[in-house]
């Protein structure tokens, strides 16, 4: 599994897991950041970005793989961890988290922690062109206009064509299978019950997650800071690339004390 290692100089590590059908280039804003001073991880999952060619099994696509091998290569890290989940990325964050022996934080954003079994009603919002990203073979037309809808600012749109068009097909094809077959853990109540701080960035304009649900489990959840995003979509660390490293910058304050 390829990563990206930008060393910080300040303590602590921050690892960043992208969503389906994405790659590390959602979060190309944020090595960049001077904002940002702790050394950064950010992860290419099996079958996405530069990992696309060293796994070819549909079995290294479930989640349970995919848990596998980050929580092998976290814990080989040194000091302590903030992890940052996006979409599928925050999921997997979410199930890892307890196995993480120094994690002092988590960020998820585009993610509804969801119960078992599943509740996708409730945490999720549905469109038609959304049901791309657990479709197999895909059209370059349906890609884009999966991908648009996803958008509040659509100049980003490119960058997340180009990763869906690059993505192992195979990939959505597992996580179509690891949600009809409720392979999930239930991460509402690991979420509610992570004795670390926690914090959630959601976008006003995000089509595919149910904001009231996201605003209920930060309700619910102890030490939980809920950021909202003003006309954001799904993808904040591209959308609103600023605000999104402003953001980050306070939470790293705050998790490694800095």
């Amino acid at each position: 599994m390829k990563y990206i290692i930008v060393k910080g100089k300040d303590r602590g590590s921050i690892v960043f897991i992208h969503g389906n059908s994405s790659s590390s280039s959602v979060f190309n804003e944020v090595p960049k950041s001077k904002l940002i001073t702790q050394t950064k991880i950010v992860v290419d999952l099996p079958g996405h970005g530069e990992s696309v060619y060293e796994y070819e099994n549909e079995e290294d696509f479930f989640i349970s793989s995919y848990r596998e091998k980050l929580i092998k290569l976290i814990n080989t890290l040194d000091g302590n961890i903030l992890l940052v989940g996006h979409s599928l990325g925050g999921h997997i964050a979410i199930e890892i988290a307890p196995q993480i022996h120094k994690l002092k934080g988590i960020l998820i954003f585009g993610t509804p922690p969801l119960k078992k079994p599943l509740n996708l009603e409730e945490a999720f919002l549905f469109s038609p062109e959304l049901q791309t990203f657990f479709t197999e073979d895909v059209s370059e037309i349906a890609a884009r206009e999966a991908v648009e809808v996803t958008l509040f600012n659509k100049q980003c749109a490119s960058v997340i064509i180009e990763d869906f068009k690059r993505t192992n097909p195979k990939v959505r094809k597992a996580i179509a299978a690891d949600i009809a077959e409720n392979s999930y853990l239930n991460q509402l109540k690991i979420f509610l019950e992570l004795p670390i701080p926690k914090y959630i960035i959601a976008g006003t304009h995000d089509p595919s997650v149910n904001l009231e649900y996201i605003k209920e489990v930060a309700r619910k959840s102890c030490s939980c800071e809920l950021f909202i995003f003003q006309n954001c979509g799904h993808y904040p660390s591209l959308e609103k690339p600023v605000e999104f490293n402003k953001t980050l910058e306070k939470i790293t304050k705050d998790v490694f004390n800095t």
